[in-house]
């Protein structure tokens, strides 16, 4: 039976760029989302996936490989099988105590089989195409691609959210709020700090928020004042094993050497900075100024019993962004920790002149589960791509080896 040369684009031109759009939001976007809810650093974060745009820079260097080896066909539902393969390696990985070290990996894997693609499939629409369909349906290849980005940025993300918020416990609202005559904090309670939460078995188990509504002074204080605050309750959060270990990837503990960078080129350069803005810093007495803070603990009603820890992230969800969390927005409660308290610290913006509030939200759930369950359904559907686009992909005649 001879192989169609020609198909009607409508039945392969939108799912084509639509499926080449999408490994590279979840490579460069979504997985930036993914990490920082699984506690990864900022830090870490920057680091390691700026680096996975590298492949889309150099993908040049190898593309006359593709132009050259097998046909453009061949290389377009090759690359979609090794992306679902990639997207279900993240997934099997992610519940996994090394998680960071092997989603980088199938990351990487995506990366290049998603560069590859693009090489592939832009062939492809030139050789399964007339000059006047390339012409036509080059606004509807931009337009799907475009509904991939937007697919990737949102419903992913919503999917993964809903999964989180499904199963966790029920989510707790903090009302926080800018007030000229509310009092100013100089120092969180000693007392409540250092308190044993009393247990009841009759009581389910929730999550609390005490109090439910902060009120913070807007008048800004002295830096020192809220240096100190934050201080404090970090040094009690991460006493009490509520701030989890930032994930490394050498699993080494010895301390960086500084480079022959930092010593020859940005120490001399940061030096040579701070003693300079530091003559402007003199002549301007608000430096010392800070936004004030307001604090509010979180804590377990109920002993975790068979459950290995409760993760709780918190964010704004409505409101003034003058009000920020600037200590305690991602909690880890566990067998060793639930009969102490956690606290948040709230900080306001030092130009906030006018009373406002914010409102904060902390969701509990399988953070690891929902985000594999979110892959393993991109994998299916890249599997599904593969099969249906190795069905109604055209055979171009000039879509041949340049070497046989």
């Amino acid at each position: 039976m001879s192989r169609p040369s020609q198909r009607n684009p409508w039945f392969w031109v939108p799912s084509l760029y639509f499926s080449q759009g999408i490994p590279y939001v979840v490579v460069m976007l979504v997985s930036v989302i993914m990490y920082k809810r699984l506690g990864v650093s900022n830090t870490e974060i920057a680091l390691y996936t700026s680096w996975l745009y590298l492949p889309w820079v150099i993908k040049p260097l190898w593309s006359p490989l593709v132009d050259t080896i097998r046909t453009k066909r061949f290389w377009t539902i090759t690359m979609q099988l090794l992306v679902g393969a990639g997207l279900a390696g993240v997934a099997l990985t992610i519940p996994g105590p090394e998680f960071l070290r092997y989603t980088l990996a199938f990351f990487w894997l995506l990366a290049f089989s998603s560069a590859t693609h693009d090489i592939a499939a832009d062939g492809f629409y030139m050789l399964g195409l007339s000059t006047h369909d390339q012409a036509w349906f080059v606004g509807i290849r931009s337009t799907f691609y475009r509904i991939a980005m937007i697919t990737g940025q949102g419903l992913l993300i919503i999917l993964a959210g809903y999964l989180e918020s499904s199963t966790g416990l029920d989510p707790i609202e903090l009302r926080v709020g800018a007030r000229e005559a509310a009092p100013s904090m100089t120092q969180p309670d000693a007392a409540l700090l250092d308190s044993i939460l009393q247990r009841d078995d009759a009581v389910q188990l929730r999550l609390v928020a005490d109090p439910p509504e902060v009120l913070i002074a807007s008048q800004p204080v002295s830096r020192a004042i809220v240096d100190s605050v934050i201080a404090r309750v970090r040094e009690h959060n991460t006493s009490q094993g509520f701030y989890r270990a930032d994930v490394a990837v050498s699993g080494t503990a010895e301390p960086d050497r500084p480079s022959l960078w930092s010593r020859f080129v940005s120490g001399p350069l940061e030096r040579t900075l701070r003693r300079l803005l530091a003559e402007d810093a003199t002549q301007d007495t608000r430096s010392d100024r800070a936004g004030n803070v307001g604090v509010a603990r979180i804590f377990l009603t109920n002993d975790l019993g068979s459950a290995d820890e409760v993760v709780v992230n918190l964010g704004r969800e409505a409101g003034d962004k003058s009000i920020q969390i600037v200590e305690g927005s991602r909690l880890t409660f566990r067998p060793t920790n639930t009969r102490a308290s956690a606290f948040v610290v709230f900080q306001l913006d030092p130009k906030l002149d006018r009373a406002t509030d914010a409102t904060f939200v902390g969701r509990s759930g399988n953070i690891p589960f929902a985000w594999s369950i979110t892959f393993y359904v991109l994998a299916g559907f890249f599997v599904l791509a593969f099969l249906y686009h190795k069905i109604v992909l055209p055979f171009p005649v000039q879509d041949v080896a340049a070497v046989k």
